[in-house]
């Protein structure tokens, strides 16, 4: 058996690809904003539209005729240090060759580029788990899925204030104290690395909770889901950081928790904050991976030999 080969697409063959996807019926990986950056990339390149300014997108596929067989999207993440898979659909219900052949090649491609670190977030329970672990992807830990109730907190002024660039040091030093040293080692190590997995997070809206010049909770909104860090032993942090996130929700806000987060996760379901689903962090260290110069041998006569 032939032996599956995954190709980077060119900017004509991701333009083409945007009416096919109704036939990559199965998602592998999904992320709510896949579809838009796969799109936005493709006329971006194309010169379709003006669009504002994108993140580095790399689009994988590997073919079948003309056709695919599946096709995966990966981004670079904020400071460059990391990637993410954000998007693995196949055309098959189960096609473990195809997946393992796009997670290995999208790895070398984050490599090449200059990422350390490729990420990805992957449903507990998927059929594809142990073709992704193959190729190198360790899940790492689990985000809890909450969904935050129809009713909206009362608008009433909070402790928090919006996060500034000046917060960055900050917060990842509250990052270090609250998160358990096994998952940082997998997630994130120095500042840079984390820059990056923080850049996964898609928040529109940082907040931040100070107290004695250090921060107790830091909290991040976006359009569908919120994440937090909170230093659980100051009392009434997780209360507090609630009820900003409830006086923002959105259409379809889902707060995510993850699985050391167990003091976050009880004082929600105690406010009617519903489980709505389980998924994998996902990680891959990677290479590095430099091009080495063509060496071209010298012109140089020969001399003769003394007697």
């Amino acid at each position: 058996m032939t032996e599956l080969r995954a190709d980077c697409l060119s900017p004509i063959d991701t333009a083409t690809l945007w009416p096919q996807l109704g036939r990559l019926s199965n998602e592998v990986i999904a992320t709510r904003s896949a579809e838009h950056l796969l799109l936005n990339s493709a006329l971006a390149a194309t010169g379709l539209a003006n669009l504002p300014r994108i993140p580095r997108t790399v689009v994988l596929g590997v073919k079948r005729g003309l056709g695919y067989r599946g096709v995966l999207v990966a981004r670079e993440l904020d400071g460059g240090a990391g990637w993410e898979a954000i998007s693995l659909r196949l055309a098959r219900a189960r096609d473990d060759d195809t997946v393992s052949a796009l997670a290995g090649a999208v790895a070398g491609e984050a490599a090449r580029r200059g990422g350390r670190t490729l990420y990805a977030r992957v449903p507990v329970g998927s059929v594809h788990l142990d073709a992704i672990r193959k190729t190198g992807l360790t899940a790492y830990g689990e985000e809890r899925l909450l969904a935050i109730p129809g009713r909206h907190s009362q608008a009433r002024r909070t402790l928090l204030r919006p996060a500034g660039r000046q917060d960055r040091q900050a917060t990842f030093r509250l990052y270090c104290r609250v998160v358990p040293e096994n998952v940082r080692r997998q997630e994130a190590l120095t500042q840079q690395e984390w820059r990056a997995f923080h850049g996964s997070l898609d928040c529109d809206r940082e907040y931040v909770l100070e107290r004695n010049g250090a921060l107790d909770a830091w909290a991040g909104i976006g359009q569908r889901e919120a994440h937090v860090l909170a230093d659980g032993t100051v009392e009434g942090t997780h209360d507090v950081v609630l009820d900003l996130i409830e006086a923002h929700e959105g259409r379809h806000a889902t707060l995510v928790a993850t699985q050391y987060q167990f003091d976050l996760q009880r004082r929600a379901e105690e406010r009617g904050y519903t489980h709505a689903g389980t998924r994998l962090l996902c990680a891959r260290r990677l290479a590095a991976l430099n091009s080495l110069k063509e060496v071209a041998a010298a012109g140089v006569e020969p001399a003769p030999l003394p007697n």
